[in-house]
């Protein structure tokens, strides 16, 4: 006699590699809010393999993503000690994925989907980790991080100041940051900005020209020395396949005027420049947010900032209030996909008074 058994097939085992893993982490924190069922649909579409929505609770609830938010900011250079040794060359420092030279502008990186995050002027110490975090968790899948005005050097700027701010919570906060970006995301590249060379003119003051070499090069270079996916362009304009990235002080009332602006310079200068055709210019520095278009083969955005609210700015009347937030740049194979790369805006951010000699909390 022949029996006809007839039994559900067994529920094959979901590796969470990374592509999976960030895709869920991304679903999780979507502003859309997603159910649990419909990431599983969205999961499974994607990826080609069956998700159920028990599979993807119980991921959930295993989902470990050091946030930037766990590590609290310290007040004895915790970060920047832990890789003091590298960073002062006693220790070796790690094999860089790949090396800038001191004047290129150029890096082509193709891929089939390349997801590039640009987190703009975190202005470090007064960066906005919930906003920061917020723009990796929702693009925890991105290949490249750029970023550029990362420390605001406000103890050594010249402007008054109503914060008394060592300049070591400056440095040990940016090493938090970079340690932070290197752990989550594959290449890390941080441009120059005009802050930055603040640092270079602090410390060549007094220094004699025969001795100036003894303070030459890049100190977010040294910072960067820990971490063999942090890489520093020391030029404030970097190219990335047919798109660039630019801190230009360019600045105006007009609204994407200062971003128009670094476009038509950079137009008459591409051959000197060395760059290549482009068809994105992505300006910082503004602390505006926008995005406009000539014809339909070139796109200009300004980036916006990632920081609270400095005295600076309030008090010195020259601004508009800034606007916080960020931009996703998708390219394939080398060609930025103008639909999918946009600019994404947090909540106008509050100022707060700091009364004159406070000393910075930290």
């Amino acid at each position: 006699m022949m029996m006809v058994c007839t039994r559900k097939e067994e529920n094959k085992l979901i590796e969470w590699d990374r592509d999976k893993c960030t895709k869920l982490t991304e679903l999780v924190c979507d502003p859309e809010r997603y159910s649990e069922s419909q990431i599983a649909k969205i999961m499974t579409d994607e990826f080609d393999e069956e998700f159920s929505r028990d599979s993807v609770h119980n991921k959930i609830l295993r989902l470990n993503v050091r946030s930037l938010l766990d590590r609290p900011i310290p007040d004895r250079m915790p970060y920047y000690t832990a890789h003091k040794e590298i960073i002062e060359g006693i220790e070796e420092e790690p094999e860089k994925i790949f090396e800038l030279k001191p004047n290129q502008m150029y890096i082509e990186i193709l891929k089939d989907n390349l997801k590039i995050l640009h987190l703009g002027d975190p202005h470090i110490p007064f960066q906005n980790d919930e906003q920061i975090q917020t723009a990796m968790n929702r693009n925890a899948s991105a290949d490249v991080v750029v970023t550029t005005e990362i420390i605001d050097c406000y103890s050594i700027s010249r402007f008054n100041k109503n914060l008394s701010i060592p300049f070591e919570v400056e440095i040990d906060n940016a090493v938090r940051y970079l340690e932070a970006l290197s752990e989550n995301f594959p290449l890390v590249i941080i441009t120059s900005g005009n802050h930055d060379k603040r640092i270079d003119k602090a410390f060549m003051k007094g220094v004699p020209p025969s001795l100036l070499w003894l303070v030459k090069g890049s100190i977010l270079k040294l910072l960067a020395k820990p971490f063999p996916n942090v890489v520093v362009s020391e030029t404030p304009v970097l190219q990335i396949n047919d798109a660039i990235f630019a801190h230009a002080e360019f600045f105006s009332k007009v609204d994407m005027k200062a971003a128009m602006n670094v476009r038509s310079f950079l137009s008459e200068w591409k051959d000197t420049l060395d760059l290549r055709d482009f068809r994105l210019v992505l300006e910082s520095h503004t602390h505006m947010v926008g995005a406009a278009y000539r014809g339909g083969n070139l796109k200009v955005m300004e980036s916006g900032c990632l920081c609270k609210v400095p005295d600076y700015a309030v008090l010195g009347f020259y601004s508009k209030p800034q606007t916080n937030g960020y931009i996703v740049i998708v390219q394939k194979n080398g060609a930025t996909d103008f639909n999918l790369t946009r600019e994404f805006v947090f909540p106008t951010e509050k100022y707060t008074p700091n009364p004159a000699g406070v000393r910075f909390e930290i």
